[in-house]
């Protein structure tokens, strides 16, 4: 018997004890979808910004409930680097939490930590499993086959009512890895538009933010920002993010040109960052979907970053001055060069960027989808 046929056959009998109602839909009351999402130990907030986005735009009709019992991540796991030992208490956690019963007629879960065997539950992430254990940890394909194998059964069982993800990327990802294809939704983060108010200031603005500073490129950024102020460019970077070389730290507290802050609140990034931003620098390695890329189109703040697939479908415009080859240095450099140099490409990228999340990421245009299907995760 295989994992998915046990689950399947342990979720048809507790449905039958009615251990967790058999619910329809109807369009003149409140729907409960209970939201199980990693919380900050050291915020008190959702640990990822694509939870908290959820929970601040509802689709209508629907009331979330967060369960603050489940799912706290301690603080040396804040900075979201891998190493073997995060991954290991992720998959604890998952396994542990499963057990509790979060209320509410709908579990909607993000993030690969929380699974249920025994209510129906919708799975969300920005990406497939093998993407983020090869991508961020590095793992090679035979290392995490067991681990894939039972994600994947559990993700194709019954009680598993939809995996929604954000891009196509992940969508063919979650396929090759096994998962059925007609579960598989795309329906990306929602995104509203803000309004951008800079200051009158000569200096033109980078900002880099990046909590893994080595996958993020935060030693690409420093470098390059240090050589644009060489060459005499008026310049200035706000710096969020951990730097772990201490000599390029030091330098970069030291600097006056640089706003360093090794942390930042979501909040304050939206109140003292992307609104002041005149460019937007992320030379990753390896992204699973590239959030804060979409939070700097919604202030129509233009990008220079990494030419992934997963960036590009993020993005959506073809102006090719934004992107770059993945650790191509040289390219990087004259790219942001190019970028700085023309006021008017800058402008132009920032208005198709910001006419992108209108269109596709507005919290209106992405829940109509998200509601559909909570409708059929019910019905």
């Amino acid at each position: 018997m295989t994992i998915a046929n046990t689950i399947d056959k342990l979720f048809i009998h507790f449905k039958k004890l009615r251990i967790f109602p058999s619910c329809m839909l109807t369009l003149n009351r409140e729907l409960l979808v209970s939201l199980v999402a990693p919380k900050s130990a050291v915020t008190g907030g959702f640990y990822r910004v694509g939870a908290a986005l959820r929970a601040q735009h509802p689709p209508r009709g629907v009331k979330y409930k967060v369960d603050e019992k489940l799912v706290r991540v301690p603080p040396r796991f804040e900075q979201y680097k891998p190493t073997p030992a995060a991954f290991l208490y992720w998959l604890w956690s998952a396994l542990s939490d499963h057990l509790k019963k979060p209320e509410g007629e709908l579990i909607h879960s993000f993030f690969w930590s929380y699974f249920n065997l025994w209510q129906p539950w919708i799975h969300e992430n920005d990406s497939s499993l093998s993407q983020y254990l090869s991508g961020y940890f590095g793992f090679n394909k035979n290392a995490y086959q067991k681990v894939l194998k039972i994600a994947t059964s559990i993700l194709n069982a019954k009680s598993c009512k939809a995996v929604i993800v954000w891009s196509d990327v992940a969508k063919k990802s979650m396929v090759k890895d096994g998962v059925e294809e007609q579960k598989i939704e795309v329906v990306p983060p929602p995104m509203p538009p803000h309004e951008r108010k800079q200051d009158d200031e000569k200096e033109l603005v980078l900002t880099f933010v990046g909590r893994d500073y080595e996958r993020k490129g935060g030693e690409f950024v420093l470098k390059a920002f240090k050589a644009l102020r060489e060459k005499g460019w008026q310049v200035r970077l706000k710096y969020i993010g951990p730097i772990e070389n201490p000599a390029l730290k030091q330098w970069a507290k030291n600097n006056c040109h640089i706003e360093y802050h090794e942390f930042m609140l979501n909040q304050e990034l939206h109140a003292k960052v992307f609104p002041k931003t005149d460019l937007l620098l992320l030379p990753t390695k390896a992204e699973a979907y590239g959030i804060t890329v979409l939070e700097a189109m919604s202030y129509g703040v233009p990008v220079l970053i990494t030419d992934l697939p997963v960036l590009r479908e993020v993005t959506r415009v073809s102006h090719e001055a934004i992107y770059f080859e993945r650790d191509n240095f040289e390219q990087f450099f004259e790219r942001l060069v190019c970028l700085l140099s023309d006021e008017k490409l800058r402008k132009t990228v920032g208005k198709a960027l910001k006419r992108v999340v209108e269109e596709r990421y507005h919290p209106e245009i992405v829940n109509q989808k998200l509601l559909r299907i909570y409708q059929k995760s019910l019905n």
